[in-house]
């Protein structure tokens, strides 16, 4: 059972010349995806234009949503919206977010540590057992694999998971109705029960080729990391570390003989500044600050005297009317980005005036 913003928000992703940018901003001016349906033409077009409001009055397709539906429950697919509990949290920081993800496997995203680790479809014997030793030395930090399911250096980052014993997630460039490649649907199993496979993409949906460019920034958008460890001068993996690098996360790339073809790549978004060498897993402990064992966190006393700035006293305000709310919901409605207003809420709950309570929600003290 979906939730009606849930499948409202499935309606509205099927509206011509709506993406996830002007779908944001509808909900941070009604909330409710519903209402949206429900909103006068006249104030759609003050907020979105004539044509977008025209193709959302006009919008009679609720069969396709009630199709999709009927497709994931007979597949054994759970429909995350942004509304979810379970959506991937880093996912809510980016731009251009996915409104809506496929799911198949029982992982729900709890872990912190989520690491890409993308490159050329033509892997070199240097590249294959790079990845396989890079992952093992990281297994014992448990974090979790994400690739992109393709030919070479993805589906070796899985595969390096899978024999190390870690979750991997696996997001497609297509729909759940066609694995691509076909001959790692023998891998597919095992990653839903390890780990967990993702799509944007609806059953009926025929695969195109950006398609696996729009993969990329999910790859990209739901780790705390990305590697990149061969590509050649141009591809899909520098798409990917070029978005990680816009989204404001940590890139690396490993270094190659400068006659390699597909270290070139790499080479090119190290002299860029886009990503720093990676020589080993050293790196990533390193660099992303990661222990062995994670200290539990001191308990905060509570101040009973707190400066708020703007920023957090409309924070404070929205909490007061509304109770406990979720993350996306308060940026929503503070008018704030949800990275701004994540680290507003993190402050807020060092300094005893906000709690942070199961399904990405806040309220005050």
């Amino acid at each position: 059972m979906i939730s009606q913003e849930t499948y409202y928000l499935m309606a509205l992703t099927r509206i011509k010349g709506l993406g996830s940018l002007r779908i944001k901003k509808l909900l941070q001016f009604y909330g409710d995806p519903k209402k949206i349906f429900d909103a006068s033409f006249d104030e759609l077009e003050k907020i979105i234009g004539r044509i977008n409001a025209r193709n959302i009055k006009n919008f009679d397709d609720f069969d396709l949503v009630d199709k999709e539906i009927k497709y994931t429950r007979k597949h054994g697919l759970d429909i995350l919206s942004i509304f979810s509990e379970n959506y991937p949290a880093k996912l809510l920081h980016i731009p251009d977010l996915p409104i809506i993800l496929f799911k198949k496997g029982s992982y729900n995203f709890e872990s912190p540590r989520h690491l890409s680790i993308v490159g050329t479809r033509k892997i070199t014997p240097y590249g294959m057992k790079f990845t396989h030793q890079f992952v093992s030395d990281l297994s014992p930090y448990n974090p979790v694999i994400v690739s992109g399911l393709a030919f070479g250096i993805d589906i070796e980052a899985h595969k390096a998971a899978l024999e190390n014993g870690l979750l991997t997630v696996a997001v497609m460039g297509t729909s759940f109705q066609s694995i691509y490649p076909d001959v790692h649907a023998e891998y597919f199993g095992r990653i839903t029960e390890n780990g967990a496979v993702l799509s944007e993409f609806w059953s009926y949906e025929q695969t195109e080729k950006q398609f696996f460019v729009r993969r990329n920034r999910i790859v990209a958008g739901i780790s705390e990391a990305t590697v990149v460890v061969e590509s050649g001068i141009s591809g899909g993996a520098l798409i990917t570390a070029q978005l990680a690098f816009d989204y404001n996360r940590d890139v690396f790339a490993v270094p190659g003989r400068v006659t390699d073809t597909y270290s070139k790549g790499c080479h090119a978004i190290i002299k860029k500044q886009i990503a720093k060498i990676l020589t080993g897993a050293e790196d990533i402990v390193t660099q992303m600050n990661w222990a062995l064992e994670e200290k539990p966190p001191a308990p905060v006393q509570k101040k009973l005297f707190v400066d708020l700035n703007p920023d957090e006293e409309k924070i404070v305000h929205f909490l007061r009317e509304n109770d406990a709310e979720h993350l996306d919901i308060i940026a929503l409605e503070t008018g704030m980005p949800v990275s701004k207003t994540s680290q507003l809420l993190m402050m807020l709950e060092l300094n005893g005036v906000v709690q942070s309570i199961p399904g990405k929600k806040f309220k005050l003290l």
